[in-house]
């Protein structure tokens, strides 16, 4: 079965492996996703993050790690000519379809990397990148997450329903979608959410993101939210990540189950409509115990959800269908 993936990390994690004089080849590699596992995987689509960290510790320049991601983004096109091609337009879907190549579309995963910059924001777009996130896990010029990196990620804890959008992030979101880049609120505090879900005019999608009424985790998106954005069109990606899956209460010992994928998902579907869900891994920004641990593994999540008694064609739309329709109408 063919898979649209919303967001994986693995860019990021080539250019650390760069950094550190180990560079690793996209054909085959000790991370989650390379091209040998997207075709095990029998992937469409996989959309590509630039992951950047805010700690000036960690980043000279948040906007200069993003290029250098898009420096490995188009490499790997230039290396991979038979195999990938870029996805930014309606049309480039339409092609990736009779293609048989692998598509790979540009995101970003922390607004913080444009510094506060609309002219930075239109030349991203222009490089290609087709969908954000506001936020990370820091506060920034645009907006407030619901986690902040150091602190107890136990749960249940407080979401953020106080810090939302700046007056940047609202020019930001409008200019976002006057451009057609997809407005992404994974990683967004409560209130942010709110606030795109009053001022949005196009859909939008939460990349990776579950139902926090199945997993207590303010990374999960609360019923109403999910009521909100199955009203406005909008795309969810369901995310592998164990903490926002399992409800042990021991978070050292929670794992990522295809049965708790399943009770995500067709809790998700239940408030949002099946129309409303995707998949977003988050492969190579996830760890510990995965029964999905990688690109290869795709064919085994699509059995397995059947199993748990979702309809092969709801796996369908869910695994690539949803996916192809929404960006093909939101692009």
């Amino acid at each position: 079965m063919k898979v649209w993936d919303m967001h994986c990390d693995t860019l990021a994690e080539l250019r650390y492996a760069q950094q550190a004089g180990k560079p690793k080849s996209f054909l085959h590699n000790d991370l989650m996703m390379d091209l040998e596992r997207m075709k095990q995987g029998d992937y469409l689509l996989q959309c590509m993050a630039c992951f950047v960290h805010l700690e000036p510790e960690r980043e000279k320049s948040p906007l200069l790690a993003c290029l250098e991601e898009i420096d490995i983004f188009y490499r790997l096109l230039e290396q991979y000519p038979d195999d990938l091609m870029q996805v930014c337009t309606a049309a480039d879907i339409q092609t990736l379809l009779t293609s048989g190549k692998r598509g790979m579309m540009l995101t970003v995963e922390e607004g913080g990397a444009c510094l506060d910059s609309l002219g930075a924001l239109r030349d991203l777009y222009r490089l290609g990148v087709r969908m954000m996130t506001l936020t990370w896990n820091f506060k920034n010029g645009l907006a407030e997450p619901n986690i902040v990196p150091g602190t107890d990620d136990m749960w249940p804890r407080p979401a953020n329903t106080t810090g939302g959008l700046t007056e940047k992030g609202l020019e930001f979101v409008e200019e976002m979608q006057r451009l057609h880049m997809l407005v992404d609120v994974s990683h967004l505090s409560d209130a942010g959410i709110w606030d795109i879900l009053r001022v949005a005019k196009r859909p939008f999608v939460a990349s990776h993101s579950n139902a926090r009424a199945c997993c207590p985790h303010v990374r999960n998106l609360t019923d109403e939210m999910l009521t909100a954005m199955g009203e406005k069109g909008c795309l969810i990606g369901l995310n592998y990540c164990a903490s926002f899956l399992d409800t042990n209460p021991d978070r050292s010992q929670v794992r990522s189950r295809i049965t708790d994928m399943a009770r995500h998902a067709r809790y998700i579907m239940d408030k949002a409509g099946e129309d409303c869900l995707a998949l977003g891994s988050d492969f190579d920004g996830i760890d510990g115990d995965l029964e999905i641990a990688g690109a290869q593994d795709m064919p085994k999540l699509a059995e397995g959800l059947k199993k748990e008694g979702i309809p092969e064609r709801v796996v369908e739309k869910i695994f690539y269908g949803n996916a192809v329709r929404f960006f093909s109408e939101n692009l």
